[in-house]
């Protein structure tokens, strides 16, 4: 119960001080956070074919994260951390 309330809290805490015109590369992301999941756990149970399709994944949406914040002139670091440490 306690890994699933964490679990909650940092993908809550991650997505919420992010913009409009940014999510698409939150989930694009998010999207290479659950490929690299995958792959570790195909590293655990030692299945290939997990660790073949997570690295595929993961890596797509690595680099299409990347490329969408060159498109907008933006570093990775600037869209993640959204509105930390702004004025109001």
């Amino acid at each position: 119960m306690g890994i699933l309330v964490l679990s909650f809290f940092f993908g809550w805490h991650l997505v919420m001080a992010i913009g409009g015109a940014d999510m698409p590369v939150v989930v694009s992301m998010l999207n290479s956070y659950s490929g690299w999941t995958t792959a570790a756990s195909g590293f655990l149970i030692s299945n290939n074919l997990l660790i073949t399709a997570g690295a595929l994944i993961g890596a797509s949406g690595a680099i299409l994260s990347y490329i969408m914040c060159k498109a907008m002139n933006r570093s990775f670091i600037s869209v993640i951390s959204g509105g930390f440490g702004m004025e109001v």
